[in-house]
């Protein structure tokens, strides 16, 4: 790969690298042998989870395949010096920022170090004062939400809106704006779509089924999340327990399959028993039984009236539920489907890739979960998590939505155990 022209380039300490995998190498970067030292541990080591020792070894895998999508500086005796001429020991951490700092000096002066580790940010910062970043990822969360919530002082909000066309705030094309006034009050929702800011808009759902489908107490994040179910061919939705993701998931869904502008509800499903909980063993019955008696079956029971209801959507060819296991080879093609990928952070990359690519031109999808706090399995947690993944590479896309609920409906108590 040829080295471009960047406003800046990235040098890679051992845990960033970890994180980003894939997305490491969109551009061209730096690492330390240090770190390669260290991913080699890592992935021997018994002290070490089995998600992490997976992911040293896959990212080794990727720095083997793609040598000329970075440079690996050496660490040795110059760079040690340059250490000793320091008030700081020689550690793991100080070996990998004096590798920066050296290839700043002498190769690349718009170089910026990149890592999540609090160690290595103060040895940067105080002692060698490199300029850092740092992703949201790197405490297991993700900033991106699908929106951003912007406060405008009156010179602020003139200008604004006498400027339509002007991306001032670096939207992503489907991302939302939520604009305040100076006293924190909502005045105004748009979304980019790439040349303007729109004002949005939402269905009014009434569902035979389901009743009326609305934004509780006129949600702001609620009224997003339903513009983009209409504006958008895939919408994540992610939120916490009590968000209401399920709730205007289905009810959409419903409402369509109602009012038949689509012909059925295809759900893809990867249950898996809940993080911590004892396994039940095999339930009886068929793959509908077993999927009915299983965590998607009594949603879809809670949301829809009763299992039996589900039955008889069944019977009728309106619905369908599908475990990921059964997936591979179906294909929505020709089928003028809504799809619903739920409870998808229990799906690593590849499990999410192959529910994706089963999607055709004619069907519509929506996705919900929580990546950052409801995953029950650790393989499918961090860099590994297909949901995560997602969200970064279809992010921007003009057929693309996403949006984070905040406010949990459920209850006080659901409110509170929210904390824990």
């Amino acid at each position: 790969m040829e080295k471009p022209i960047k406003d800046k380039v990235y040098f890679y300490d051992t845990n960033a690298i970890l994180d980003l995998q894939d997305k490491a190498f969109e551009n061209y970067f730096y690492i330390s042998s240090v770190t390669l030292e260290e991913l080699e541990h890592i992935k021997t080591s018994k002290n070490k989870d089995d998600e992490v020792k997976y992911l040293a070894r896959k990212t080794l895998h990727l720095l083997d395949e793609r040598m000329d999508s970075y440079e690996c500086i050496v660490y040795d005796i110059h760079i040690e010096d340059i250490i000793n001429n320091t008030s700081i020991e020689i550690t793991p951490d100080s070996k990998i920022v004096a590798c920066c700092y050296y290839t700043r000096k002498k190769l690349v002066n718009n170089l910026v170090f990149y890592t999540n580790d609090i160690s290595c940010k103060m040895i940067a910062k105080q002692i060698f004062g490199l300029s850092v970043e740092s992703s949201a990822a790197g405490n297991g969360q993700d900033e991106y939400k699908g929106y951003t919530e912007v406060v405008f002082d009156d010179d602020k909000m003139a200008y604004f809106y006498e400027h339509p066309t002007e991306n001032i705030q670096n939207m992503l094309v489907g991302e939302y704006l939520i604009v305040k006034n100076s006293n924190g009050e909502i005045v105004d929702k748009l979304r980019w779509d790439g040349a303007n800011y729109q004002a949005i808009k939402y269905p009014n759902i009434k569902s035979a089924y389901l009743g009326t489908i609305k934004p509780f107490n006129g949600d702001v994040y609620q009224q997003l999340a339903l513009n983009s179910f209409s504006t958008n061919q895939i919408t994540m939705i992610k939120g916490a327990a009590g968000t209401g993701k399920s709730y205007l998931s289905l009810g959409y869904l419903m409402w369509l399959l109602e009012k038949r502008k689509i012909d059925k509800i295809i759900v893809f499903a990867n249950p898996v028993p809940t993080a911590n909980s004892a396994k039940i063993g095999f339930l009886p019955g068929s793959q509908l039984e077993k999927m009915a008696d299983a965590s998607i079956g009594n949603m879809l029971g809670s949301k829809l009236g009763d299992k039996f209801m589900i039955e008889q959507l069944v019977a009728q060819n309106k619905l369908s539920i599908l475990p990921m296991c059964d997936i591979r080879g179906f294909d929505t093609s020709g089928m003028n489907a809504g799809i619903y990928i739920t409870e998808a952070q229990n799906l690593d990359i590849s499990l999410m890739k192959l529910a994706l690519q089963r999607i055709g031109e004619d069907s519509i999808c929506i996705v919900d979960g929580d990546y950052n706090a409801q995953v029950d399995l650790k393989q499918y947690s961090g860099a590994n998590n297909g949901m995560k993944r997602m969200s970064e590479v279809f992010r921007g896309q003009d057929f693309y939505g996403e949006v984070e609920l905040k406010n949990i409906y459920r209850s006080k108590i659901a409110m509170i155990a929210e904390e824990m």
